[in-house]
């Protein structure tokens, strides 16, 4: 890494420990203690400014060459299938929507595409979602290591990191979406009201095939209801 750059050079929910090491660990929505050697752990909470942040912080060290995504899923942002998603299939160059991704905004608008390919190419990524034992994370962690490719060829880029925040075209929900489905509150699509829910209105057991999710639509935070 250049002596004139200081590493990470994004501040975030996160610890750094060798920054010499080739494992990053990601451990989406809660911190985890692991017991082995890493050259970052942190939390990534959001679908967009979060994986911008760990993109950036991944590709400013070439030392890192694999990146353990590991932890509870985040509802609604479901970020970590975002960032699976962003890792296969990249980003869409004219809307810089992640190609595939489930989450609610899915935009990696402050990172230019090389950067992004660049992650792509840099890192493998670990596939480890909801896997919430440090024990398990810590093994695999020890295994990658021994397995070091050595440096990026590429070596780092340093990106200048300004968030923005992208307008969507405002979205309505096509069906009420149950919020305390044991006292009978629901959120009217028709008019966007907390009211009680109707007679006739269908509530599914728990665990139930629909989640809830959180919409930004430009002039406000929705929730919505789809099948998974």
């Amino acid at each position: 890494m250049s002596s004139d750059h200081e590493w990470p050079p994004i501040s975030g929910d996160f610890e750094v420990g060798d920054p010499s090491h080739c494992v990053a660990i990601c451990t989406l929505g809660k911190k985890i203690s692991v017991d082995t050697e890493y050259a970052i752990i942190g939390t990534c909470k959001t679908e967009n400014i979060g994986i911008e942040r760990v993109i950036i912080n991944v590709i400013s060290n070439p030392n890192i060459r694999y990146l353990i995504l590991s932890g509870p899923e985040v509802p609604g942002h479901l970020t970590g299938r975002s960032l699976r998603a962003l890792y296969q299939n990249g980003v869409d160059p004219e809307t810089r929507k992640i190609i595939d991704a489930e989450g609610a905004i899915p935009y990696i608008e402050n990172i230019p595409l090389a950067g992004i390919d660049q992650f792509r190419e840099q890192v493998e990524l670990i596939d480890m979602i909801n896997t919430n034992d440090p024990v398990i994370i810590d093994g695999k962690a020890k295994e990658l290591s021994s397995k070091n490719p050595g440096d990026y060829s590429k070596g780092a880029m340093w990106v200048e990191f300004k968030a923005t925040s992208k307008k969507l075209p405002k979205r309505s929900m096509g069906a009420d979406v149950i919020l305390l489905p044991e006292y009978g509150v629901i959120l009217e699509s028709s008019s966007s009201l907390v009211t009680s829910q109707q007679p006739n209105a269908i509530v599914s057991d728990n665990p139930s095939s629909v989640i809830i999710e959180v919409q930004d639509d430009g002039t406000g935070t929705i929730l919505y209801g789809r099948e998974v």
